[in-house]
Formats: structure tokens, sequence, C-alpha cells
């Protein structure tokens, strides 16, 4: 709560980008302002469930960056995906990766790279609540569901799973099977996931993560175009959501691929760079919200002799 104003924060999808969640969270707290109420997609799931749950952006910061040195990380897979080749967005990268040998071999018979065990047990180990309910923070959590097309909306139940299925990148990760669902990564639908925040709160902050629209981008073959397509569905469907939002981080990582988490340390930096420009604009808006500015007309002609006669009565 910030001077009797519930916030809600909106930690958007970005693999390693995630970090940036971090970093701005840090910056939050170091100037009083602490989200009522989070929404998270893909790796915005997991840093939001983890600061749900831990309470504080420290912990959030030495726990997520033990795990990245974990075993259990290295185990995930991330090493399938180089990140010297030009960074697109997140899906457009795994698709990138069909004209790799390995990957074209197995997408005929498999559905996906990695089985979502692997990436159940490292989340576990991130986040020591089990359960929506025991969370410091209420929270909502985000996932795809691939046969409706449609979002889906945790608020209870298993926090593991509902991670799991917001962070399963298509073709990458395998999706979860529930009845006639199957659920992949929130950030297909919601990139930023602020509408889950409507009429939940007096002020939403989004944090978007997604990669910065480039116009002068060359497209040499098939791959790159059908990439280009999603991307620009990405961007219009992130820029329709962000304008639902009251405030929007964009932290700075142009130079930094989506899977470099090797360099999750210069990605908390950078959000914590971004909200400490930001700061400012943020508490003016916050201090600012909901006051209505009223225009006092000029005084013309007949209102002077209106005045003039009302006073001589």
């Amino acid at each position: 709560m910030y001077k009797n104003l519930k916030i809600g924060l909106a930690l958007g999808g970005g693999g390693a980008r995630g970090a940036c969640h971090i970093g701005i969270l840090k910056s939050l707290e170091e100037h009083n302002i602490f989200p009522d109420i989070i929404s998270g997609t893909s790796a915005g799931s997991m840093i939001g469930a983890m600061y749900a749950c831990h309470g504080n952006a420290k912990t959030v910061e030495k726990k997520y960056i033990e795990h990245i040195n974990s075993t259990d990380f290295k185990d995930l897979g991330f090493r399938y995906i180089s990140n010297d080749e030009k960074d697109e967005s997140v899906f457009s990268q795994v698709m990138k990766q069909i004209k790799n040998q390995y990957v074209l071999m197995v997408s005929s018979t498999r559905r996906s790279i990695i089985k979502n065990e692997r990436l159940s047990k490292a989340t576990k180990n991130l986040i020591s609540c089990t359960t929506f309910d025991e969370l410091n923070i209420p929270l909502i959590i985000t996932a795809t569901d691939l046969m409706s097309g449609k979002p889906i909306v945790y608020k209870s139940g298993s926090i593991v799973d509902a991670v799991v299925q917001s962070s399963s990148i298509p073709g990458f990760v395998e999706p979860t099977y529930q009845n006639d669902r199957m659920l992949v990564d929130g950030g297909v639908v919601l990139p930023t996931p602020v509408s889950p925040l409507l009429n939940k709160c007096d002020f939403i902050i989004a944090i978007n993560i997604g990669k910065k629209f480039k116009t002068d981008q060359k497209l040499e073959n098939i791959v790159e175009i059908m990439s280009r397509v999603r991307d620009l569905s990405v961007r219009h469907l992130n820029e329709y959501l962000l304008n639902q939002a009251d405030f929007v981080f964009h932290p700075d990582h142009d130079s930094l691929h989506w899977s470099a988490f090797d360099r999750t340390d210069d990605f908390i930096k950078n959000g914590h760079d971004c909200a400490k420009n930001e700061i400012e604009n943020l508490i003016h808006k916050l201090d600012s919200f909901g006051e209505v500015d009223i225009e006092i007309p000029e005084e013309t002609f007949w209102t002077k002799i209106k005045k003039k006669l009302f006073s001589q009565n």
C-alpha cells in the first residue's frame, strides 16, 4: 500500500531478462513502494511467485543466483539455444532451432526438447511456499491453453504447477495436459499480464522485458520471415496490454540475449538502473493519482459586468 493506494505489479515474460524484475523490485523497496497484488507470466511468474512467497527482493536475488549456478538449472537444457544469434523473441528463437539438426530430428516425434518434470524440480528449489494460500502477497499466474487459445488464470492451488505451466516455452518445454487443455507459456497470449489486475487494485505498474522492436532487421530466409510475423503479433498485443497500466518500466537490455542466463547480474543491474532513472516519475504519478485538475475559465467582458451588477445588489 502506498498512501492508501492498492498497487498491482504486472511482471512480463522474457527468459533470462526476468532477472530485470529483481532489480526493479529492489529499487521499489528502497523507496518504500510495495505491491499489494502481483501478476506474472513465464519468467515473471517465477520471480513473482518467489517475491510473493519470500517477501523481499534481496532474498529473491540470492536464491535466484544460486539457482542459475546449480546443476538443476543446467539440466533444463538452455544450452540448446545459442545466445550468439540475433536476439528476437523467445518463441522466434525456439522456432529458429528447427535449423539445428538435433531439434530437426526430434521435432517430428516429440512435442518438446525437455520434460516439464525438470522445470518442476527447479521451481521447487526456488519457492518454499507450496500453495497460493501460503503466500505473503496475493498472486495471479497466467498460462495459455493452446487448444482454446485462451489465457488460463491461476489464483489458487499448487504454485509450482502454475509456474511450470506459465513458463513452458512451446516446443522447448513439454506442455501440461489437463482434460481437454494443452497448457503452455502464458506469454503466448499475455506477454505482460496487466489485464488480470484490472479492477483488483488502484494503480498498476507493469514491467515490460520484451525485446525492443527493430525496423532495420534483414529477413534472409523463410524461417526469419515467419519469426518476424510472430514478433509483429506479439509487439501489437503487448502494446495493447501495456496501455492498460498506469506506469510502465522498460529496462534497457538490447545488448543481452534472452537466453543469456550467465549475465543474470547484468540483467538485475539493468532493472535497478531503469527503476532508479524512472522512480521520481513514478512517485509523482502515484502522489498525483486521482487528482482532478479544475480549469478556471478566464473572465470575459460579460462575466465582469455580471459580477459588477451582483456586487451592487
